[in-house]
């Protein structure tokens, strides 16, 4: 091991024969060195800035600046830096004092020389550790903070419903600042109270049976427009959903103003004008179309592409290996309008196709 990659221990102690017992046994370690000593706060003071310890070993009763006074200094300026007090018989208050003021560990002189510097060292990795720990996640969450609001898409953290933190894009999206969202209700976003809980209800459901969800809902802009949304909704802890979920939304206005404006669609072939919805063997979309997309928001009160399965979808699901099934239709209601459904089963690519076209009894 490089010197460098030691850790880097500074004595802080009036006594210069204690002194000199801690350095050798400190220098007497494979992973630590003493690469400087002080004989009170004050001198200390001045050689930690070019010193730059990882940690300092501090003696309590000394002249001119003491260790509290030292260890309150320093606070003042860090709370990264460790310190561990190695001092004689001291006052039970005056020890209190010293671990309040932000000490890591206190071990009192005396003893068995062996297993008591042994137990120093301990305390000295042991604490550098744990604050080189606290350092690199503090250093990874900066990098991500930074990756999440630097994302073009709109990031939120929600807890109890309402929001915690968000990006600037989520927030830009809305109309708002990151200030003016932090702390807003969910509820504020709707154009009603009954959307809002419909909405919840169903991501609560979709939470705990498949411990995610993803929904398509419309919120109101600041200005008063209404906003059409695709949002994808993921716990921190799947086992406690009251620590709160991180959203990840997109703007899908455009999608649902291009096929509404379309006013040529035998130019665009490819364009499907009826509603489209394919899932799998389970039930779970794959694909869906925009038409799809633009019958949801018109017409739907679920916020949700679901809205279209028929309530036997689970049993024609399971059909899906039988041969000649043929074409099966069902009628289903999205909020007031009623469409016929056209589904056809691929056992080979194991999905399941719904067009879905208005119904002529509507």
């Amino acid at each position: 091991m490089v010197d460098k990659e030691k850790i880097r221990v500074m004595v802080v102690d009036d006594s210069a024969l204690m002194s000199s017992l801690i350095k050798k046994m400190i220098d007497s370690q494979d992973d630590m060195t003493v690469v400087g000593k002080a004989m009170n706060g004050a001198f200390a003071l001045q050689k930690i800035p070019v010193l730059k310890p990882d940690i300092i070993i501090l003696d309590i009763e000394m002249p001119e600046m003491n260790g509290i006074a030292l260890l309150k200094e320093v606070r003042a300026r860090t709370r990264t830096l460790p310190f561990i007090l190695f001092t004689g018989k001291g006052r039970e208050d005056v020890v209190i004092e010293a671990l309040n003021s932000g000490a890591d560990y206190y071990l009192q002189k005396g003893g068995e020389p062996k297993s008591q510097y042994a137990e120093l060292a301990h305390k000295v990795r042991r604490s550098v550790e744990q604050r080189r720990a606290e350092a690199d996640l503090k250093r990874k969450h900066a990098v991500l903070r930074a990756i999440l609001a630097a994302s073009p898409q709109g990031i939120a953290y929600v807890r109890n419903r309402t929001f915690q933190w968000v990006n600037d894009s989520l927030a830009g999206m809305l109309g708002y600042t990151r200030h003016e969202l932090k702390g807003k209700h969910l509820c504020e976003l709707y154009e009603n109270p009954e959307t809002y809980e419909q909405i919840g209800n169903r991501i609560q459901q979709d939470l705990k049976s498949e411990g995610k969800s993803r929904i398509i809902t419309r919120f109101r802009h600041r200005k008063g427009f209404s906003l059409d949304t695709e949002i994808h909704i993921s716990p921190l802890d799947s086992g406690n959903l009251h620590f709160g979920h991180m959203i990840l939304m997109s703007d899908i206005s455009r999608k649902v103003a291009a096929v509404r404006d379309v006013k040529n669609p035998a130019g665009l072939p490819h364009l499907e004008l009826s509603p489209v919805i394919e899932v799998d063997s389970q039930g779970k979309i794959t694909y869906y179309n925009d038409a799809a997309i633009d019958a949801m928001v018109s017409f739907g009160s679920r916020g949700s592409l679901e809205e279209f399965f028929p309530p036997d979808l689970l049993e024609i699901l399971a059909r899906m290996d039988e041969k000649d099934v043929g074409s099966i239709y069902r009628d289903v209601w999205m909020g007031t309008a009623a469409y016929r459904l056209h589904i056809t089963l691929s056992s080979q690519f194991r999905v399941a196709r719904i067009s879905a076209a208005p119904a002529s009894w509507s």
